[in-house]
């Protein structure tokens, strides 16, 4: 599902677009908080591996911080679609905050 996900950001070009991938992206995090992998199984299989707000809205908010996106720089993308990004990378944890190997 990860590059269903991409592709569905892709194809971000207005709020219709948005919607369609952020009921993909809750529908796929629904699907994948019942995973009762450990977190190295389900970083591997390409899971979420954030199943916490907590975590989920640290590593948004470590994207949405640095880089371009902090400096207001789009390369000419459409604004839903960088958001979209946003959203996405939250499924991810930080370096810092990956529990050990089990």
């Amino acid at each position: 599902m990860p590059n269903d996900l991409m592709n569905l950001i892709e194809k971000i070009t207005d709020e219709k677009t948005f919607l369609r991938f952020l009921t993909a992206l809750r529908e796929n995090c629904e699907e994948e908080q019942s995973c009762s992998g450990s977190y190295f199984a389900c970083a591997t299989a390409g899971h979420w591996e954030t199943r916490s707000t907590h975590h989920f809205l640290r590593s948004v908010e470590d994207w949405a911080t640095g880089g371009d996106f902090a400096e207001g720089v789009h390369h000419g993308e459409p604004l839903l679609r960088r958001f979209a990004t946003m959203l996405y990378v939250g499924r991810h944890y930080l370096s810092e905050d990956r529990p050990g190997r089990d």
